[in-house]
């Protein structure tokens, strides 16, 4: 290419690259004002500070280099510009106190540029002075051992603070290693030198800057200087075996490090199952890859995603938080500068005249490659973790200094073209390395592809996102409301900083929270894609949301079957014990009432977390669903409803029910006022007579179809079912039924059916929604019926569990807790006499309080009746 061409080709490639970088800017100027739906948009002229400086650089740069180096490759130095701008621009973003630092860099990386552009001998002395480079870049690591410091105050002392400024030794000693490799290989490789003459003392000193670089820990560069080291010896020995090194010695290191290095070990862990600790050791690598697949295709918009979630995002974890704001077009154009840099400076290497300057042009281009791979296969889960910088993009102001020194020898190498060609047999190994780099990178749009568009959506579905606290600040979700209207959990405050507000406290428990600290749990979790807008919007709404604002619309109000009034007076009744009561349809399965005690305040959860995490009494658990009590003697209503509805499956005829009271059925007795029957007093002599007397296989099938071994389908979480239990165990130990565990829901869910002549229904906490058009949809949802006992067994029991003088039944229980306390079951509901809606209720208290479950059983059926 002549030299008229590559000056008219080079500031095409500049104008382009300011014009990318200004849009960016501007794009990020406005983010602000888009997220907060702001009219008209204020731009944040701030971020064209970073682009001023940097178009004002270039052009001073581009002068520079068009008097020193009118041959100069032409692409290099517009690629490299165009990265540094976008690095610069965001650093910033991230954060802006670290952008200015970096600008800073930056311009003394720019004068150095403009210092080595200036002297005409560089390459001489560079080659010359091999010893000195390399020696003095050791001894600043060695002085890190002395003095070293961490910004941060705590981890590896990697930086040396030198007035104000830190400067980390570890990043000049790259390029010093490589001027190094590259001067003494370019004087030692001759024919009358053995292989292991030549290599020995290079070995020695990479061996040396290695070791001092894993005493201290960072083992990111140590991995790069024997990547680094392995790639110069092919080209100078030009033997393809010693690739074979690179993955074997990573294996050998990763074996050793893994039984001897604590963090070795850490970091292996962490890629070989990130999400067994994705809330501790894994967490930024489960941010960035979820930050990959938050970014999709197109990405969310310069400034308007969350890649603030990744700590320290502004360095090590750069890449995906570039990745989610401009998408995998972003990412992969990142990746394929960076690459076309790595193959134009290895074409560079193979065009100078001089073997230093070849091998200087090699170890430089192999460096970008190198830490680029590194760095990103680590960040998307290819690699372990290795703590390298992103060249050009990471903030960092040791490693944007080397690499911008980096890239101006690598003009000043491409200026010096030699007039002859390289023989083939020399030219063949930097095309095998060329060809491995393009495989390597390759490599990482393909896995970074994977991440953003086929793992998309199971990503982003993953508890660990938090994305959704972000979009809490920016969007309002749905309202929660009873039945009747009543709101029960609002969202107030401003654009950006938006704050959810539980109305009714004691609802805690059933409503949830929403926290970006501690998460989410309750209807706040289960109904998330209602009340974030996710469903129940159409399509043009949420599409436009998103494109616009990179967030969701505004949620869907959501209506409860929850009473409020029925609500609050179970709540009262309930008191200060601890326990739950469920209220509910008993044909529509609609839940009218769920109370647990203790409960806590959703809207004071930041402060009381600690607190509440350690009370034993357990307040955050809802009783209703998450508690799993014995049945005790509850289980004669079972027991009763198998034998009624298969009476031929009993040994003999049904026990008497009077064989006996004990002192906790006497109390149950007297606490109704009448004398009950063992059974429905909850006598446990009585259940044990009967279970002895059932079919054993019979019984289990009748608590089967009870639905006391799986879990309901509901719309709060529920603690996973109980395993089936073995007929043969309940022939040999009768008493083992007693011991079979349930949650209030299923036991008022089993109460409905009894009441609904055996037909059980499917619980519905949930009513209706508020559709686009001002109207209230119902949700379609919940199973039909299912007959677990025929109308007749039913009718026998409920008028086994009926006084004459009532329009409703009931059945009390008790049995002990693990720690060996009483616990009082109630179920109940109503008759044929009953005129209203038929209830069905359950009630468990955490005391021997037969008195107290009697008063709110009867009392929440009749304040029914009553409304």
């Amino acid at each position: 290419m002549s030299a008229a061409h590559r000056q008219s080709k080079q500031p095409k490639l500049l104008w382009l690259a300011a014009l990318f970088i200004f849009f960016y800017a501007a794009a990020l100027a406005l983010a602000e004002g888009i997220s907060l739906h702001t009219a008209p948009i204020r731009p944040n002229w701030l971020y064209f500070a970073p682009y001023a400086v940097w178009f004002a650089s270039v052009a001073f740069l581009y002068k520079a280099i068009s008097q020193k180096l009118p041959n100069r490759d032409p692409w290099i130095f517009p690629i490299v510009a165009a990265m540094v701008g976008w690095g610069l621009l965001s650093v910033w973003r991230l954060s802006p106190s670290l952008g200015e630092k970096q600008l800073a860099w930056y311009l003394v990386g720019s004068a150095l540029f403009w210092l080595g552009l200036q002297t005409n001998r560089l390459s001489y002395l560079l080659k010359r002075y091999k010893y000195v480079w390399l020696v003095f870049g050791l001894l600043l690591i060695g002085l890190t051992f002395l003095i070293g410091v961490n910004p941060t105050g705590g981890g590896p002392r990697l930086w040396l603070r030198v007035l104000g400024l830190y400067i980390q030794p570890s990043e000049p000693l790259k390029l010093l290693i490589i001027i190094y490799l590259s001067a003494f290989f370019a004087d030692q490789i001759k024919p009358n030198i053995t292989l292991f003459g030549s290599v020995l003392p290079t070995m020695i000193m990479t061996a040396t800057a290695g070791f001092l670089l894993i005493v201290q820990r960072d083992l990111g560069t140590a991995s790069l200087f024997v990547c680094l080291y392995v790639l110069m010896l092919t080209v100078t020995t030009q033997k393809r075996r010693f690739l074979w090194i690179i993955p074997l010695a990573g294996i050998a290191a990763g074996i050793v490090g893994y039984f001897a290095i604590d963090v070795v070990r850490t970091r292996i862990d962490i890629w070989l199952n990130p999400w067994a600790q994705a809330t501790t050791n894994a967490y930024q690598l489960v941010q960035a890859q979820i930050a990959i697949a938050a970014g999709g295709l197109i990405g969310t918009g310069p400034g308007l995603g969350s890649p603030q979630v990744i700590p320290v995002a502004v360095s090590d974890f750069i890449f995906p938080a570039i990745a989610e704001e401009t998408g995998l077009l972003g990412s992969a154009a990142l990746l394929t500068l960076m690459l076309f840099l790595v193959i134009r400076g290895i074409t560079v290497a193979q065009s100078t005249r001089t073997t230093f300057g070849r091998y200087l042009a090699f170890g430089i281009s192999a460096y970008f490659g190198l830490q680029t791979f590194l760095i990103v296969a680590g960040n998307i889960g290819l690699l372990p973790l290795t703590g390298v910088t992103l060249p050009f993009f990471s903030y960092g102001g040791s490693s944007l200094v080397t690499n911008l020194v980096a890239v101006m020898l690598l003009l000043k190498i491409s200026s010096e073209g030699s007039p002859e060609a390289l023989p083939e047999p020399t030219r063949r190994p930097y095309r095998w390395i060329a060809a491995i780099f393009i495989i390597l990178f390759t490599l990482l749009i393909a896995a970074n592809t994977w991440l953003a568009i086929f793992q998309r959506q199971k990503l982003l579905a993953r508890p660990e996102n938090p994305r959704w606290a972000v979009y809490d600040r920016y969007s309002p979700r749905g309202r929660i409301l009873s039945q009747s209207g009543e709101e029960l959990a609002v969202t107030t405050g401003k654009t950006g900083s938006l704050t959810r507000q539980i109305l009714v406290p004691s609802l805690s428990n059933t409503i949830g929270y929403t926290n970006g600290l501690f998460g989410q749990d309750g209807l706040e979790l289960s109904q998330y894609q209602w009340l974030r807008g996710y469903q129940g919007t159409s399509y043009d709404t949420l599409w436009k949301s998103q494109l616009l604002y990179n967030q969701p619309p505004a949620g869907v109000d959501i209506k409860l079957n929850i009473n409020l009034a029925l609500q609050n007076s179970a709540d009262t009744l309930l008191g200060k014990e601890k326990g739950a009561v469920v209220l509910l349809n008993a044909v529509t399965g609609e839940i009218y009432a769920l109370v647990s005690h203790p409960h806590f305040d959703a809207n004071t959860l930041a402060e009381d977390w600690d607190k509440l995490r350690q009370d034993p009494d357990a307040p955050m658990v809802n009783r209703t669903t998450q508690a799993a009590y014995p049945l005790g003697t509850l289980v004669n209503s079972l027991g009763l409803a198998a034998y009624y509805n298969q009476p031929q499956s009993a040994k003999g005829v049904l026990p008497e029910s009077e064989p006996g009271q004990d002192r906790y059925c006497q109390a149950a007795s007297k606490a109704y006022g009448s004398e009950l029957s063992g059974y429905q007093s909850g006598c446990e002599q009585a259940a044990l007579d009967l279970i002895k007397n059932l079919n054993p296989d019979v019984f289990v099938t009748s608590m089967d179809a009870f639905g006391l071994f799986s879990a309901p389908v509901f719309s709060l979480r529920t603690i996973p079912p109980v395993e089936r239990l073995d007929p043969a165990v309940i022939e040999t130990k009768p008493w083992s039924a007693l011991d079979i565990q349930a949650t209030p829901l299923q036991m008022a869910l089993i109460a409905a059916s009894i009441t609904n002549d055996g037909m059980l229904p499917s619980p519905r906490l949930r009513n209706s929604y508020l559709a686009e058009d001002g109207t209230w949809l119902p949700f379609r949802e919940g199973a039909q019926p299912v007959r677990v006992i025929d109308s007749g067994a039913a009718l026998r029991l409920r008028n086994m569990f009926t006084n004459s003088e009532q329009a409703f039944w009931f059945q009390s229980g008790h049995s002990k807790t693990r720690d060996g306390k009483i616990l009082t079951w109630y179920i109940g509901g109503t008759t044929e006499e009953w005129v209203a809606t038929p209830l069905a209720i359950a009630v468990a208290i955490e005391s021997n309080a037969p008195d107290l479950a009697q008063e709110i059983g009867s009392r929440m059926l009749v304040m029914f009746s009553a409304k």
